[in-house]
This record gives structure tokens, sequence and C-alpha cells, in this order.
């Protein structure tokens, strides 16, 4: 068995959080660990090279950090450093395919895709039929509290907080309107669906479209479409989480939001809107573990998960979620989480006040989401994970 683990550090903020839980993982199970930092890619480069043996190294990295781009792992004829030293790339994509389509084009010859959500599982396996092996495993959670001891929830600051950004929806104006007003109108009808039913993936709804407009276009043309359109994946997952959040505020709820843009968010109720901006992991985990509520907004993962589900479990805070294929199969509303419908907004309200009102039966979800998080869904379960479906066996 392969002994020694490669992970990308110094690149995207949460990329890197994700890659340094995964390795004290990974570090329990016995491997050896190296951290090549994106920052320092020489200083690194040549670590590694002395790291590194002959086949005795796997790549475990994150949206295919170390695998492009990165100009120190190849060398004068080109040739990519995982690939000479015979290192298995194991690739863990946190977006939807059609984000990567020149890098799933170009992936080194012994290469394993993860996919996060099982319907991006389906998406590779239709439109990039060459990547042979790509499994499904979720994203994972962190705890600051390995061994109990969190805050009651009736004593946290907060009754409801939100990790993520706002984007207002006219900043995508300038990409829908990009091609004239015959696209605008065709991307509007695509939208207008999925804002209607958004429990529909939003690959599926637009490759319908595209189908009816392009019948005779083909596998590949469609997948360069699609990635050409991205912009319809940030917009409707910007505008539900604005709508979600405008929707406790103005049902006189408040919210405190971690992340960038949620001063331009229309409300009725814009004083029970606080916001915090520029934080990091670390810090979006201390503001949970202050949380009565925490909220998620699926980013149209329709079959998988989000960190910040088993974040707000692994933290002590009742997790407040929208539905997945993958959630309802793993949580139990009432128990060890809440769902919400994106379907029935009008209902969320008073499901939160209900919440708040009843603080032994927050207590309660509370605690059973902590036990669940811990034993299944936190970053070190998910290196076992790893470890027992594909590591072993490379």
């Amino acid at each position: 068995m392969r002994d020694k683990i490669v992970l990308m550090t110094g690149g995207t903020e949460t990329l890197d959080y994700f890659s340094r839980e995964l390795a004290k993982g990974f570090c329990l199970l016995g491997y050896k660990i190296f951290l090549f930092d994106l920052a320092c890619e020489e200083e690194s480069s040549e670590a590694l090279a002395h790291f590194a043996g002959f086949s005795d190294t796997i790549l475990v990295t994150f949206n295919f950090d170390g695998i492009h781009m990165e100009t120190s792992l190849y060398d004068g004829a080109g040739n990519l450093f995982w690939e000479t030293r015979d290192i298995p790339c194991v690739n863990i994509a946190v977006d939807h395919p059609f984000f990567f389509p020149e890098l799933l084009a170009i992936h080194p010859e012994n290469f394993y895709q993860v996919s996060i959500d099982r319907m991006h599982q389906n998406y590779i396996q239709k439109f990039h039929p060459d990547v042979a092996r790509n499994f499904f495993l979720p994203l994972g959670g962190t705890t600051l509290f390995p061994n109990g001891g969190y805050a009651p929830v009736a004593q946290r600051r907060y009754d409801v907080v939100f990790t993520g950004n706002y984007t207002p929806k006219e900043e995508f104006d300038v990409h829908i309107n990009r091609l004239g007003e015959e696209y605008a109108l065709f991307y509007r009808r695509i939208l207008k669906e999925l804002i209607e039913f958004p429990d529909r993936p939003d690959d599926i709804v637009m490759e319908q479209y595209l189908k009816k407009e392009f019948p005779d276009a083909t596998r590949e043309e469609l997948r360069e479409t699609m990635s050409n359109m991205i912009f319809i994946d940030t917009y409707i997952r910007g505008y539900y989480r604005g709508r979600v959040v405008q929707t406790l505020l103005d049902g006189g709820i408040s919210v405190h939001c971690i992340g960038k843009g949620w001063s331009r968010l229309e409300c009725a109720r814009p004083e029970l809107l606080t916001w915090e901006e520029d934080l990091l992991s670390h810090d979006c985990l201390e503001k949970m573990a202050e949380a009565k509520i925490s909220l998620n907004v699926m980013p149209w993962f329709k079959d998988g998960a989000h960190d910040r589900v088993f974040n707000a479990m692994a933290n002590g805070s009742v997790c407040l979620t929208d539905h997945s294929r993958y959630l309802d199969e793993t949580l139990e509303d009432g128990k060890d989480a809440v769902f919400y419908d994106l379907k029935d907004l009008e209902r969320l309200p008073g499901q939160v006040t209900e919440l708040l009102n009843n603080p032994e039966k927050m207590q309660t979800i509370a605690d059973a989401g902590y036990a669940k998080a811990l034993k299944e869904h936190t970053w070190l379960k998910r290196a076992e994970q790893l470890h027992r479906g594909l590591l072993s066996k490379l």
C-alpha cells in the first residue's frame, strides 16, 4: 500500500482548510503527509521531490489544484511530476463539473475523480465518459468541540447564522444580456423554471432547453455550451440565498450573516440583519458555535451535501436546511436536523419561531445532530472513507 499523501495548501482558503482537516485524518490512519504550499511553489516542489519516491505516494487535491497551471510541477520536457513518479491523482471537485470542462479533458492518466453530489457523478458519466473512475464522497464537517462541551442552545448569542456570500441578481445582467435579446430571453426562461421548480437540477434543465432549441447538438456541443452558462448556477444559488434570508427577516427573525454582499439585500426589516465580512473558515465555525440555529441553503447540490450542514451539527447548533436526496436519506427531520422547503418558504418563519420558542426541543435536536456528525460526517470520517474505498487499493 502507498503510505504517503500529498495535499495542496496555500490556494483558496476554504480548500486549504479542507486539506488540512483531511491531513489530520490521514495522519491518524498512519500516512506520511506532505503539504504542498501553492504560495511557495518552487520551494514546495523541491521539498516534494525529496518526499515522494516512486509508486509510494498519492496526491489528494481539491478542484484540480496541483494538476493544472503549476509550472513548477512540470519538467523541461513537459512531463507532469505525478506521472513521472507514478503518483495517482485523486481530485475532489467541490463545484459542479461544468465549472471544469477543460480540466476534466486534460486529466492525468492515473486519475480518480471524486464528486460531492451523485448527480455530479451522473453528469461526468454522460459528458466526460473518458473519466472512467468516478467516486462519490460528500463534504465533511469540522468540530471545535471533539469532546463535547459546546454551549447550550438557550445561551447562544445569535438566533440564526448563515455563512456565505450574497450576490444581487442584477449583477448577472451583464452575463444574461451579453449575446443580445434573443439569448437573454432563452436564459431567463431557464431561470424562471429553476425559480418556480427549485427541486430540479440546473444542468438537467439547461440540457432540456438546449436540446429543444438545438435538437441536433452533439454531446460535446452541449457540454461546451453548458459550461458557458455557469452564471445560471451562480445566479440561482444567490437568488435563493437572498430569498431565504429575506423571508426570515420579513417574518421578524434576526439573522447574522457571514460573508460579502449582505448590505445590498432588500428586505422589509433591515434592522434585523447583521453581517460580518472576510472571516475565515475557522471563524465561521466559531459563529456557528454561537448560533442557536445554523441556516443552510444548498448551492444546487440536489443529491449531495454542503459542509455548512455538518459544520452546524458538529458545533452544537440546530441545522436548518433545504432538501437534497442525499440529505433526506442521511438526516431525520426534527430529530438531528430540521428541513424546510424552497417551494414553501411561507412556512419558514413559523418553523423558526416554533423552534426558538422551544429551547428544550432545539437542544435535543442539536445534541442528536452533534452525535451523528461526529460519528459519520467529519473530515476525519471522510479520510477514513477515502482510505477504505479508494486509497488503500491504489
